[in-house]
């Protein structure tokens, strides 16, 4: 491996963790890219929920939760708060 090709690794490598640890909702690109990375873990903590929904109809791509991100006490949090006004 040459000195472009290590970058080139790390990068993808940082792409992926910021995905993993941050990233609640992935595009369908994301998820293909996780799954490439590491598809052990990706069918582990990636959901499918459908396709995205615009301009009054679905895109066609699909989008996936990802349960290492996703919180339900925050959303939970959230309702509440919605329901107050708040």
């Amino acid at each position: 491996m040459n000195i472009e090709e290590i970058y080139q690794a790390e990068q993808e490598l940082e792409r992926y963790n910021v995905i993993m640890s941050f990233t609640e909702i992935l595009t369908q690109e994301e998820y293909e890219f996780c799954k490439e990375w590491d598809a052990e873990e990706a069918s582990k903590y990636l959901n499918n929920i459908g396709p995205a929904w615009k301009d009054g109809g679905f895109n066609g791509e699909n989008r996936y939760l990802n349960i290492n991100v996703y919180s339900e006490a925050n959303k939970e949090e959230y309702d509440l708060k919605r329901e107050m006004g708040i």
